[in-house]
This record gives C-alpha cells, structure tokens and sequence, in this order.
C-alpha cells in the first residue's frame, strides 16, 4: 500500500467540520439500532434455553390432564400433596414411591429412596415461566443437563470465532460491509434455527447457534469501532460509552418479548428476522473517514468528509483536501500492519496480554451472572432477568461521568475489584434459606453487574484508545476473541455445582479481582487523541505521564480538553477560526 492520503489528519479535518455535530448525532442514533440488535441476540438463550421445573407423574395417584403443581391457577400454586413441600433436582426424573390410604395417596408419603426413572414421556413441566423451550425440545435433562450447557456455550464458542473474523472483515473491505455481513448472519442463522425441532435436529440447531453467535459479536464490534471513528478524539469517550447504553435496552427488549411469547421457537422468530431491517443503514450511515484515509482511499474519504461538513452546517476545509492530493503519489511503500504487530515488542506484548485478561474477565463475569440472573433463589426469573439488564445502564452512565475527570485506568481497576469481591460474597450466599440472605445475594449480583458492566464499556473504549487505526478493529477482535473464552468458561463453570454450590460465582470472583490488580499497569489516555500508527500507539504513557491513580480533575470536560488538543486551525483563504465545537462531553 502506497503513502496515499497518510497527509489527511481527520483530527485536524473534524476541527473544520464539527467532531460531535448534528450528521455524526445522527449516525450513534442509527448505530445504536444495531447496538441493541446484538444486546438482544446475545441473551435470546436466556429463555429459549430456560430449565423450568419438573417432575414425574405418579400413575397411582394422578389420570387425565397432569399439570405439575395440583393447583395451576391459584395464587400461590403448591406441589401435590403427597410431596413433602419441594423436589430435590436429583430426584425429579425418578417415580416415587407413594403411600395409599382409603384408596387415596396419603400426604407427604412420597419416597425416593428406591424410586425408578421414569420415561419422557411421563414427565410433567411447570409451564408457569415458559411453555415449551430447547431444553423440553431437545430432552436437556434427566441425565443431559450437562448437554445444556455445551449449547449454551456453542453461542460464545461463535463470538469467540467472529471476534476475530469480523474484526478482519472490517480491517480489510470496510466497517459498512463488515456490519452489513453480521446483520445478515444474526437475522438468518437465527430465524432458522426456530424451525430446528425435534431431538434429531440439536445438531443443527447447535450449527446455527454458533453462526448467529458469530454475527451477534460482530454487529456490535463493527458499530462500535465504526462510531469511534466518526467522531473526534474528545468525543470518543462519550459516544464509546453511550453505544453500550442501547445494547443494554435491547437485552431489555428481549425481556419484554420472552415475558409476552413463552413459546421458544416464536420467540427465536419474533427476535432475530426484524434484524433485517437494520440492512437498509447501508444507504443511511457512510464508511468511516479514518479506515478509508488509513487504506489508501482518499476520494471515497473527501466524498463523506464533505458530507459530513453539510449534516454539521460547516464549511469543507478545501485546503486540507488540495494539500492531501498533492502528496497522493509521493513517498515509499508503507510497511503494512498486521496483528502480529500487537505482540512485535516487549511492550506492545506485554499491553495486549494484560488487555485480553481484562476482557477475559469482564466477560466471564458479565454473561455468568446475566445467565445465572434467571435462577436467583428471591424474585421470579423475568424480574430478576430485568433488573440483571437494565442495572447496566447506570453503570454505564457511571462510567461516562467519571472517566474524564479520574481517568481510564483506575476506574477499570476499581470497578474490577468491586466487580471480583461482590461475587464472592454472591457465591459463598448460594443455597442460604434464610429470606434477608437472599435479598443480599440478588443485592450483591446486581452490584456485580453493574461494575462489570462499567468495565465492559471501559475495555471497549481502553482498547480503541490504545492501539492504532491500522490495526485497532483487529486489536478489539482479538480481545474480543479471548474475552469469549471467558464467556464459555463462565457457563461450563455451571457445572461445578455438583461439587460445591458456590464454584462458579466464587471463581469469577477471584478472576475479577486479579484483572483489577493488573489494570493499573496500563498507561492513561485520559485527554489523548487515536493513535493512528504503532508508534503512536507505543509512545503513550513515555512522554512523562505522571497522572496517579488517586489523581482526580475536578475541572470540565471542555476546559481538560482544550489543553490536549494539539491541532489547530489556522485562517486559511481569508476564513477565520472555525472555534469552538458542536456541543461537548
């Protein structure tokens, strides 16, 4: 690749055009549709994949339409009578053996002991949560629990691949046909899978899983980078956050949608095909500026440069365009940047490792407990499932008051180790009867999700802002990549159970606690425009950075920023200063 159009600064462009104006509003309203599309897509299994509760008929003592508790339509519905209360999970395939008296089953005579396991086909569900899901569909119980499980994970096993493929994808042909290609993926594989019925078709319904997990990363991922591209470096704080805020709204929506459709395959319709929609942003949204500029595009950039310029009601900087063209064909060959470069030098290395652990992590932290939400001891299964997503949001708006004025990197390593020790004590509560316990459990897992929320906008936004444009999709991919195996990780820890209660959440816990340690090795950003080279990127935090952890700027955003910004327009063809910006933080 040629030297072409590395003279266009679009730092020193958006200083003309506006950095947060009015057409760039417009593309994060656009871009947040796809954002909650991929908040929605994520937790679909939450529900689809819901183990209600059940239990084996007694032919002795029950005929005719069997519904797992005797009394289905009353206030506070109870088990036949002749359990005593309550099933234990490793008795729920098993007949029991019941007592009769006067011809009748006697009350709280049910036996286990040397009861038998009963076929499917006596199998009685509470259909009180969902009416039918993949764990009735495909038999997931009675010996296959652990099967759940590995389908449960088959969706991160997809983020994990199309972290790294759609991080590539945009790298390579472009944001826009990057995200194009992910919507397409989601919305189909998706859809498709609803009509995979039948226990001969898990195979490829698990295909299917993995595909749409696959494009569910990937929507995501690619809008994020995209709508950090398109907005200055003072904004991209705000906008890297706030982008998060809609992915949480559409977990919500997927809340709303599973509390009114309790059949699993309607849902898995009704959830992915509108996705298609989102296609039509193809002619809404242009190509990022920086992508086009860093790979030689330089006609394609000026064309939305100027578009952008006429969305914010400004003047096209002509001269910056002329001076660009000039220089199109000069220069030698630019070395071209892959992702080994990420782990080229010892520093770069040792930054990219730490960053994969982070978002390690927060991953594992973040989907373990957003899945375990539903199965919290106090509170019914879409109560807690709401508060779990919408306790998100405030974690985000947390994030976006306080980074700019205390800095990335010691929030990311308090809300870490907050994030570590609420899970802890979240885990060491499990299986406690009493009633104030367990409202401190459902209160230490939204602490925990909260902070693991605010470390997930934070990873985001960190990594963009330490790495460079010529590999920056392919740095977030491959973090992505790895936080994925946090994700898989979180729910095979599931299985743990069996062998004390509190394994999983205990585990996440500890993980959480040690990234936050490591976290403060990083160098701050706090104030510093995108990288555009490796070079850049390795000289943050050499120039002399001494900002502390404990370091607080009471200050406003406007005031911090205008000391770090480095370039600024000069009168050209008898224009003044373009001054001050669209709005700021």
């Amino acid at each position: 690749m040629s030297n072409k159009g590395r003279e266009l600064d679009y730092d020193e462009v958006l200083s003309y055009i506006g950095q947060f104006g009015g057409f760039q509003r417009r593309i994060f309203l656009l871009l947040s549709l796809v954002s909650a599309a991929g908040g929605l897509a994520v937790v679909v299994f939450a529900f689809t994949g819901y183990t209600p509760k059940y239990r084996c008929r007694v032919p002795q003592c029950e005929s005719g339409n069997i519904t797992y508790f005797h009394n289905e339509m009353a206030e506070s519905p109870s088990l036949p009578s002749w359990y005593n209360g309550s099933i234990e999970l490793a008795d729920r395939c098993k007949v029991p053996k019941v007592n009769q008296g006067d011809g009748s089953c006697t009350e709280d005579s049910a036996s286990f002991k040397d009861g038998t396991e009963c076929s499917w086909d006596y199998l009685v569900f509470d259909q009180s949560i969902v009416i039918s899901s993949i764990v009735q569909e495909y038999q997931l119980i009675c010996g296959s629990e652990w099967r759940r499980t590995i389908y449960s994970a088959i969706y991160m096993l997809g983020m994990l691949v199309g972290s790294y493929f759609f991080g590539w994808v945009s790298d390579t042909y472009g944001r826009l046909k990057a995200l194009m290609l992910a919507v397409i993926t989601v919305s189909l594989a998706g859809f498709l899978g609803a009509f995979a019925t039948g226990p001969g078709s898990v195979h490829i319904y698990a295909f299917l899983r993995f595909i749409t997990g696959m494009g569910g990363i990937g929507c995501f991922m690619v809008c994020f980078v995209l709508v950090v591209e398109h907005v200055g470096y003072k904004f991209t704080m705000l906008v890297g956050i706030a982008i998060e805020i809609p992915f949480a709204l559409g977990e919500a929506i997927l809340g709303v949608e599973a509390y009114a459709i309790r059949d699993w395959g309607t849902l898995q319709i009704v959830a992915y095909l509108p996705l298609l929609a989102l296609l039509g942003l193809w002619w809404l949204v242009p190509e990022s500026p920086r992508w086009l500029i860093g790979s030689g595009q330089l006609d394609k950039a000026k064309e939305v440069i100027r578009r952008v310029a006429k969305g914010n009601g400004r003047d096209v900087p002509e001269h910056l365009l002329k001076n660009a063209s000039i220089e199109e064909t000069s220069g030698e060959p630019e070395k071209k940047v892959s992702v080994l470069d990420l782990f080229r030098t010892r520093r770069m290395a040792a930054r990219t490792i730490n960053m994969c652990f982070q978002w390690f992590s927060v991953t594992m932290c973040y989907y373990g407990l957003s899945f375990a939400s539903t199965s919290l001891s106090s509170g019914g299964p879409y109560m807690n499932y709401m508060l779990s997503v919408l306790i998100e949001i405030p974690g985000y708006i947390f994030c976006i008051l306080v980074m700019d004025s205390w800095g990335r990197r010691p929030i990311l390593s308090f809300c870490q180790i907050i994030s570590g020790i609420a899970c802890i004590f979240c885990g060491l509560l499990q299986g406690q009867e009493d009633s104030d316990l367990k409202n401190l459990q459902v209160f230490l897992s939204l602490l925990g999700k909260f902070m693991a929320s605010a470390s997930f906008s934070i990873v985001y936004l960190y990594t963009a802002e330490l790495f460079p444009t010529a590999v920056r999709n392919q740095a977030v991919g491959t973090c992505s990549l790895v936080a994925r195996m946090g994700g898989i990780s979180a729910l095979l820890l599931d299985n743990l159970k069996v062998f004390w209660l509190p394994a999983p959440v205990f585990i996440m816990g500890c993980v959480a606690t040690v990234a936050g340690g490591l976290a403060v090795l990083f160098p701050e950003t706090l104030g510093r425009r995108l990288p555009e080279t490796m070079e850049e990127a390795l000289a943050i935090g050499t120039e002399g950075n001494t900002r502390s952890l404990l370091t607080c700027t009471c200050r406003s955003p406007k005031e911090m920023f205008s000391e770090e910004l480095k370039v600024v327009p000069t009168m050209v063809e008898g224009k003044d200063n373009p001054g001050s910006e669209n709005g700021n933080v």
